[in-house]
This record gives structure tokens, C-alpha cells and sequence, in this order.
């Protein structure tokens, strides 16, 4: 069985997608192969590397005149192309609001093969209603629109999380829905950082991700101004500008407060070691986003012994069944469970850490979930 996922980006500048559309790929490689192949085929210039043993196929980049669709010219024939040279079984697609998904869709409607569409949070319902009114009225039309021309053709939907899979089936009754959660891989991740505790010689806080209004840093900045905590605790910000106006906006924050100097600034950090270095070294990671498919900001930190205080919304109800702590996205919430996360013992900060890692060993690391993958698409075949 040989499997084609098609996104469009395959970049720095989407980690989070890449990252998810990798894990999925290699975990199904390990499955399939020698008998079966995986398959990329992505737009521009990459340069997220895809799993060793998957052939990635690149398109030419859009033109410029392209626009927010990202008008990609050739990426339906070349897709074409592919799934009939290379015997495509199912073909997995990532992303919603470009091109490329409308292109892959009529190319496996051509050649007759099933077709599997991952989302990646793009329609949930917060989402959904950025960024902005004028944003988000250009989502409904789009929907509206793609409804024959798109979705309704695809064999299956694919959600990440059960307030997901909410959102898909009130879009679209009647379709089906298989909930498949992001993973992460337990023993690549300890090849580059083991799992045993790290002794915490400096008590921080510790955000990862996108600099970006969703991702709720603001919130967290604010919280940790107020926050009635000694001033020997710091917070770590380590990410890249998504949103310019919005990082300007919250290093202006953090600078007008008592506790800016307190505040420290990393950018974004590619090279896992180092990152899983400092995700050890936290008291704890905060992921406090509006809207969410399962941070793997929260998987990494949780396999790494970090528990990680994050939201209701992103799709980890069961995140306080391990270690990790539960705050609604506002000041007054966060602000709590970080008071309440710097009174913990170092003992118990480890004993949690620890549950934290068994849950996502349990439930989403790739043992877990890459059989549910390879039944999905044999049941379409």
C-alpha cells in the first residue's frame, strides 16, 4: 500500500504542520514499508527535512501573483503524475485554505483513489473566526464554495482532537469523521534527550512556539507580571515572530512592567538538543493558546519530565489525569496555576514530569497511534 500526503508549505515558516505532517509519515513508513511506500509532495523551498525512506516531491513555487491561495500552476498534474507512476493507494491531505488541497483533491478524484484531509486546527471554531471580521467572513465564503467543490468529495475527515471533530461535524453532517491525536516519537526523542528528571538549578517558566495572538503569550506575560511569586523565577519566551505587530506589542509589555527584566527573550530555536535542554530545565512549560490541535510543545515538554501547565482548548481534557495542570485562557486562571506550579516541591515538580511522560506514552506517542493510521487508510482501500 503506498501512501501520497500533499500539503503546501513544507517550512519553518508552518513548523507546526510540517512537524505533525512528519510525524504521521514516518509513522507510517515504519508500518508500511518495504511493502509499501510514503510520499510527500509539497510547494517551494523546503527546508524541514522529511523522515529518512519518504520521497518528497516538490512543485514549483507559486507565482507571485498567486495570492493568499497560493495559486500553485502544475501541482494537480504533477500530482496526477505521481499517484498514477507510483500506484498511490490513499492520498493524505494537510492544510485547508490553499490551492494545493483543491489541486490534490481533483487529482485523486481523476485517478479514482480515496482521499484523507487533515485540517491541522484550521476549522475550529476559533479559528474560524480569525483573524478578524473581514478574515473571517473570507473563510465562510470559502467554505460555501469549496463545499461541492472540495469537501464533499473526500472519502474521510480527519480531526486531531474530539472538540475537533465537533466543529467538522457541524460543518459537515453526515461526513466521516476519524479522530487520530498528534504524536510524537518517545525513542527519537530520547536518542536526543533522555528522560530521566534534570536537576532544576534555576526555577523558569518556559513558553515555546509561535509569537502569535492564538498562542495566548500575552496572557502569559500578564499572569506572570502578576503573579504573587518570589522574583527569583523567570519566564523564557523561545520563538519566532509570526505576527510582527503582535511581538512588538508584547516586548513593550514586558518592558513597561517590574518584572520585564525578569522576562527573557530567545527567538526561535531549530536544533532539538538545544531546545529539549531547556525544556528539561524548566519548573514547568506553559502552553496558554485560545486554540490548539495538541501543542507538541506539550508532548516534547511531558516526554522530556516537564509537566506543562496548558488550556482546556488545546484538546488535552485529559492532560490532569498525568501531571500536567489545566488553566482557562485568561489572566486571572493562568495566573492561579502558576502560583499554585511554584509551590511545588522540586519532588513533586519530578513525580509529575514523570506522569506527564507516562500519559503521552500511553496515549500519544507513536505506539499508540501509528496502527490507527495504517488501519485507516486499509480501510479505505
Amino acid at each position: 500500500m503506498n501512501i501520497l500526503n500533499t500539503t503546501d508549505q513544507h517550512d519553518r515558516a508552518k513548523y507546526g504542520i510540517a512537524f505533525a505532517v512528519n510525524e504521521i509519515m514516518a509513522q507510517t513508513s515504519a508500518i508500511l514499508s518495504p511493502q509499501g511506500t510514503v510520499s510527500l509532495m509539497s510547494t517551494g523551498n523546503p527546508d524541514v527535512e522529511v523522515p529518512a525512506g519518504t520521497l518528497h516531491h516538490c512543485s514549483q513555487p507559486s507565482t507571485p501573483w498567486s495570492g493568499r491561495w497560493r495559486y500553485t500552476p502544475g501541482y494537480q498534474d504533477m500530482c496526477e503524475r505521481i499517484i498514477r507512476e507510483q500506484e498511490i493507494a490513499v492520498l493524505h491531505m494537510h492544510g485547508v485554505w490553499t490551492h494545493p488541497t483543491f489541486a490534490a483533491n481533483r487529482a485523486a478524484l481523476r485517478c479514482g483513489i480515496p482521499t484523507v484531509l487533515t485540517n491541522h486546527g484550521h476549522l475550529m471554531p476559533w479559528a474560524l473566526r480569525q483573524p478578524g471580521r473581514l478574515g473571517a467572513l473570507r473563510k465562510q465564503v470559502y467554505l460555501k464554495l469549496m463545499r461541492e467543490h472540495l469537501f464533499q468529495s473526500i472519502s474521510v475527515l480527519h480531526a486531531i482532537t474530539s472538540l475537533d471533530k465537533n466543529g467538522l461535524h457541524a460543518l459537515f453532517p453526515g461526513k466521516r469523521i476519524e479522530v487520530i491525536p498528534n504524536s510524537i516519537d518517545l525513542a527519537q526523542l530520547d536518542s536526543i534527550a533522555a528522560p530521566e528528571p534534570a536537576a532544576v538549578n534555576s526555577r523558569y517558566f518556559l513558553f515555546v512556539g509561535r509569537l502569535h495572538p492564538v498562542k495566548g503569550v500575552d496572557l502569559l506575560i500578564e499572569a506572570f507580571m502578576h503573579a504573587d511569586i518570589s522574583r527569583d523565577w523567570r519566564l523564557l519566551i523561545v520563538g519566532p515572530p509570526d505576527d510582527a505587530a503582535y511581538a512588538d506589542r508584547l516586548h513593550r509589555a514586558a518592558a513597561a512592567s517590574e518584572r520585564g527584566s525578569l522576562i527573557e527573550w530567545r527567538g526561535p530555536i531549530w536544533d532539538p538538543a538545544e531546545k529539549y535542554a531547556l525544556m528539561r530545565g524548566a519548573w514547568a512549560a506553559v502552553v496558554p493558546s485560545y486554540s490548539e490541535v495538541i501543542s507538541f510543545v506539550n508532548l516534547e515538554a511531558s516526554a522530556c519530565g516537564t509537566p506543562t501547565i496548558t488550556t482546556p482548548h488545546t484538546g488535552l481534557s485529559d492532560w490532569e489525569e498525568g501531571g500536567g495542570m489545566l488553566a482557562e485562557p485568561d489572566v486571572a486562571s493562568l495566573r492561579l496555576v502558576m502560583e499554585a506550579c511554584a509551590q511545588w516541591s522540586e519532588g513533586e515538580r519530578n513525580a509529575r514530569g514523570l506522569a506527564s511522560r507516562r500519559l503521552v506514552e500511553q496515549r500519544y506517542s507513536t505506539a499508540a497511534t501509528a496502527p490507527r493510521w495504517v488501519e485507516l487508510y486499509r480501510s479505505l482501500c
